[in-house]
């Protein structure tokens, strides 16, 4: 190993850390690592050996995802680096890293899960689905409800009773449905755009809320939406049958197309 005065070279530093002489270098420049001894003639940068650890800290720092100008907080001008206090930040950082990516996971496995439901039932033209309770925000709609995309649906339905944070809340909670409801009752149809809640923020909104029992309901998919044919389309279940409601929400396939989704109506 290259040594000079008993320093060490930035190559030699960088093959002791696995950091790159690139990353050592930039570490200088916002201020994080200053060399021991620059060569006047030439340049080259030298090391302690003991600079080896503050390295590791730094590189530690980048995989918990603590920005480096933080670092900074934990260093003393006598160089003296608070490395208990670090490990505990970085391990607060990281469980929430870890919460988050486990939320992913079973996000993931209930995304899986739909999906199999979803496709185990393509070639059947009417099948049950069980579902757990739902909670349905949701607001009247007057007009033809056969155009209405689920973008607008969440924009319509959620701004009147939930900030963008509550969106995001919404967004990363899971699978819930958006959709169209519609009830059908003395001859006459109401329809209503719906978002899915949680059934924490359902029980703390003065919004509309239409609760959906748990069962085992009615279903059929299609490309089209049908939700204003569903008295024709449900015409053999609804004999005896003076009121009924009908919910009609996208669905996930294993080969979703992102144009024509599969849509699900189901007798409710």
């Amino acid at each position: 190993m290259a040594k000079k005065n008993n320093l060490l070279s930035i190559g030699d530093i960088s093959k002791l850390t696995r950091a790159s002489v690139q990353s050592i270098r930039y570490y200088e420049q916002i201020h994080l690592l200053e060399p021991v001894h620059v060569d006047a003639d030439t340049g080259y940068r030298y090391y302690s050996f003991n600079q080896k650890c503050l390295i590791e800290v730094i590189q530690i720092c980048i995989e918990l995802g603590i920005p480096l100008k933080e670092l900074k907080t934990y260093m003393s001008e006598e160089e003296t680096v608070n490395l208990y206090d670090i490990l505990e930040h970085g391990k607060d950082i990281a469980e929430k890293k870890l919460a988050s990516i486990q939320k992913g996971l079973s996000f993931i496995d209930e995304l899986r899960n739909n999906i199999d439901e979803t496709m185990k039932f393509q070639s059947s033209k009417f099948y049950p689905r069980e579902t757990e309770t739902k909670y349905l925000c949701v607001i009247p709609y007057k007009k033809s409800v056969k155009g209405i995309e689920p973008f607008e649906i969440i924009k319509t339905v959620l701004k009147m009773h939930y900030s963008f944070d509550d969106y995001a809340e919404l967004f990363h909670h899971g699978l819930l449905d958006i959709g169209v409801l519609s009830e059908y009752a003395g001859g006459g149809v109401r329809h209503y755009m719906f978002t899915e809640l949680p059934e924490r923020m359902a029980k703390g909104t003065d919004a509309e809320i239409k609760i959906i029992p748990a069962g085992a309901y009615l279903c059929t998919q299609s490309e089209d939406k049908q939700i204003e044919q569903a008295s024709r389309v449900f015409a053999d279940y609804l004999e005896g049958r003076e009121s009924f409601s009908v919910i009609e929400t996208e669905v996930f396939t294993g080969k979703y197309k992102i144009n024509t989704p599969v849509y699900e109506l189901r007798l409710i």
